[in-house]
């Protein structure tokens, strides 16, 4: 079993902006490293035929005021998008095109789109503003297109769907660790603590949350 813990996410999802220093941090402390595996949240639930989360008008109007909510708890800048949800494969793309050739650009790619999106109410479904944060991380902005549209990245995101599919991932965040599943940001001390107790010698149980994107 890989001591990596994965973390399935959508570029769409604030809970996941909220998680990713927070579970990195919480996994350097017990010698592990996280693998991000971007994925389009509305592909995976679509072949569980389940709707989104908001077109249900009660579940989205609390789900934007916990967004809001959590970004305070948590302490984070956030403003959120005027265009919610939002398409984001080209970002996942582009994420998979770098993380093949330049990890540590991956990974401040990453944190950028969140931030774009989160903080600076960009749209990151644009190749224009995918482009500008590449040029702040001092990358070619052709280069990243051509790896967004690439026929490598693009299977690689295809492939991530299926796999998120196929081990039952229905929302974002959506974390493994020793084969165990946690969803939501707000499963982190549940993580710690399997970590840290040994909880993760025993067989594995899916646990859950209500943050629901």
């Amino acid at each position: 079993m890989s001591n990596a813990i994965e973390m399935f996410f959508d570029f769409a999802s604030p809970y996941a902006y909220f998680s990713l220093d927070r579970l990195e941090a919480l996994a350097r402390r017990h010698g592990r490293t996280v693998t991000l595996r971007p994925i389009l949240l509305w592909a995976v639930r679509k072949s569980f035929a389940m709707a989104p989360p908001m077109d249900d008008a009660p579940k989205g109007a609390y789900l934007i005021a916990d967004m809001e909510r959590s970004a305070r708890f948590f302490g984070m800048p956030y403003r959120h998008p005027d265009a919610f949800p939002i398409s984001t494969h080209l970002a996942a793309r582009g994420y998979y095109g770098l993380v093949a050739v330049a990890p540590r650009k991956a990974r401040l790619f990453a944190q950028s789109v969140f931030e774009a999106y989160f903080v600076e109410n960009r749209d990151i479904s644009d190749e224009a503003v995918l482009a500008d944060i590449g040029s702040r991380l001092g990358l070619d902005p052709r280069i990243l297109a051509a790896m967004a549209a690439g026929d490598e990245a693009r299977a690689t995101l295809v492939a991530a769907n299926d796999e998120a599919a196929a081990r039952s991932v229905w929302g974002s965040p959506f974390v493994f660790a020793d084969g165990e599943a946690f969803f939501g940001a707000d499963r982190l001390p549940q993580i710690e603590w399997h970590l840290s107790s040994g909880a993760h010698k025993q067989s594995p149980v899916l646990t859950g949350a209500d943050n629901d994107i």
